[in-house]
Order: structure tokens, then C-alpha cells, then sequence
């Protein structure tokens, strides 16, 4: 889990085009990695977003992360950002069956 402080309002276009690249680039990204389970990035300030990789293993999600933060940097996201990442298993899940 990634929270990210953006040095730009997200609702500006320089930010919604940053968005979208993170959704027809940066996704795919992830998506190319072994082990990639599912991305979501949630608006939860008007300068900050709160992303959630879930990979199948904490190695596969280390490498993939830092695939991912690579395309970011040359993309020009990374410059408008200051992170926090977290890292854990997942304990409860409410998509979980059975």
C-alpha cells in the first residue's frame, strides 16, 4: 500500500493526464509482472492517493514494484509525488470466498 502526496491538485489536467497514463501505462506495467494479482489507486485527498498492489508473494511484489516505480520516474509521475509504502500480508479480505 502506497500513499502519495502530489505536489499538484488532481483535479488539475496536468494530474488527470498523469492519471490516465498511470491507467493505460503504469497498469500494464503491473500487469507484465509475474505474480501481479491487482492494482487499485483511490482518490483520497485533493492532493493525495492511496494505491493498493496485491501481488501473490511479497518477492514478486518487490521486484514488480520496482519495475513499477521505474516507469514512474519515466513517465514523470515520480516527480510529482513523495511516498509512503507499507508492505504486509493481507488478513482479511472482503472478496474472499467460501
Amino acid at each position: 500500500m502506497t500513499v502519495a502526496d502530489w505536489d499538484i491538485d488532481l483535479d488539475s489536467p496536468e494530474a488527470r493526464q498523469l492519471v490516465e497514463a498511470i491507467a493505460t501505462e503504469g497498469v500494464p506495467v503491473f500487469r507484465a509482472q509475474p505474480g501481479f494479482v491487482r492494482y487499485r489507486l483511490m482518490l483520497a485527498a485533493p492532493r493525495r492517493t492511496v494505491a493498493v498492489a496485491e501481488w501473490q508473494t511479497e518477492a514478486d511484489s518487490l521486484s514488480g514494484s520496482a519495475r513499477y516505480r521505474e516507469w514512474m520516474q519515466t513517465a514523470g509521475v515520480r516527480e510529482h509525488i513523495t511516498l509512503v509504502t507499507e508492505s504486509g500480508p493481507i488478513i482479511v479480505a472482503g472478496d474472499d470466498v467460501g
